[in-house]
């Protein structure tokens, strides 16, 4: 039977959309992107980690986060973050088991009709090439979707 047990990640955690309103004239063809010092200036999707226990932001010295506005009205939000997530864990045959836990993302407030998440198609994610787990083996990792239906929509 499993419990529901704890793991700790850092991840830096990146997303894209277009929106036109935040078209810009590059007559010049000289400005790749602008940067934003202050990303709450901008409307961001309201993704939440749904399995999340405790999570923070990285501040020390300089906020770790990046906005960058491209001149079509593409954007880059990437922030750094650490989380303490939920995985239902069997540990029966512990130090010999393997587990297998996820990272649970999802909308607050819009449905399917307002927002869509995709990975992307190539290199979704990426893992450190330093990754040390003592006693741990993080033998492969999945992207997958899921539409849960809710009072307010799908």
């Amino acid at each position: 039977m499993p419990n529901i047990q704890e793991y700790s990640v850092q991840v830096t955690f990146r997303e894209q959309w277009v929106d036109s309103r935040l078209k810009f004239d590059n007559m010049s063809g000289q400005i790749r992107y602008l940067v934003l010092t202050d990303p709450n200036k901008v409307w961001r999707p309201d993704l939440f980690f749904k399995n999340e226990k405790e999570g923070h932001f990285h501040d020390i010295i300089m906020p770790n986060v990046l906005l960058r506005i491209y001149p079509q009205g593409g954007v880059l939000y990437s922030i750094r973050i650490s989380l303490v997530l939920a995985c239902p864990m069997n540990l029966k045959y512990y130090p010999l088991d393997k587990q297998i836990c996820s990272i649970q993302m999802a909308s607050y407030g819009y449905t399917t009709e307002d927002l869509m998440f995709v990975w992307k198609h190539e290199d979704p994610v990426q893992i450190t090439t330093n990754l040390h787990l003592p006693r741990f083996t993080l033998e492969k990792y999945l992207t997958d979707y899921c539409t849960s239906k809710t009072n307010t929509g799908k």
